[in-house]
């Protein structure tokens, strides 16, 4: 079954996890470019991704820094 995460990216192989989400390879659908989809249980008691994406914007640019394509 293919899953389809907000209707642009096609979930591959896990890739990675922790404690936070965890880490997938996932194509868009239109453009095919390859990406690292994160993510997190929507029914855990202290959501981290938020605050995840809006460091990672802060820090946009930085050395080793990923980009965030959408949120």
């Amino acid at each position: 079954m293919e899953r389809i995460i907000g209707g642009k990216y096609k979930l591959g192989r896990k890739i990675g996890g922790g404690s936070f989400g965890e880490i997938f390879l996932a194509t868009h659908v239109d453009s095919f470019e390859i990406v690292a989809v994160k993510i997190e249980n929507s029914k855990t008691k202290h959501p981290q991704l938020l605050y995840e994406a809006k460091l990672y914007r802060v820090l946009e640019g930085g050395s080793g820094i990923p980009r965030i394509r959408w949120f």
